[in-house]
């Protein structure tokens, strides 16, 4: 009956222990993943013919040009790999008062936004499948 009971403690040490290591690998994994205060970089040919730059900051983000214009602002909130995003201000790339929805990718330093739902067609087509590389701040 010792036997048994010492065999039992041991066994919920393991479980224990694994618990506790899968939490940790996950957290690990969902910090990998965030993107909050980093800016990302990717080519546009027509109409821009420029690198425009993503720049993630707290629950905002802004698009600049490679010169340093601000092409347009946004408001975003992530939940899992879930990225909503929606701009606000006044400008000719803007879609103010709609929200899109994006399955995000962080692989090494590339991002990729995967379309999920959104109305405004030039944030959509901006964003969805495009590789995204980590630029520096």
């Amino acid at each position: 009956m010792l036997q048994t009971f010492n065999f039992r403690i041991l066994s919920m040490k393991k479980i224990i222990l694994f618990v506790s290591f899968f939490c940790l690998m996950s957290t690990v994994l969902l910090n990998a993943q965030s993107i909050d205060n980093t800016n990302w970089k990717s080519f546009f040919a027509d109409p821009f013919y420029d690198t425009l730059i993503i720049h993630v900051h707290g629950d905002s983000s802004f698009v600049t040009n490679s010169r340093g214009e601000v092409l347009v602002r946004s408001n975003y909130t992530i939940e899992g790999d879930t990225f909503t995003i929606s701009d606000y201000g006044t400008g000719e790339y803007v879609c103010p008062d709609t929200k899109g929805k994006y399955k995000i990718t962080v692989t090494d330093d590339s991002l990729f936004f995967t379309l999920v739902d959104d109305s405004c067609e030039g944030r959509a087509n901006s964003l969805d499948g495009r590789k995204w590389i980590r630029a520096s701040k």
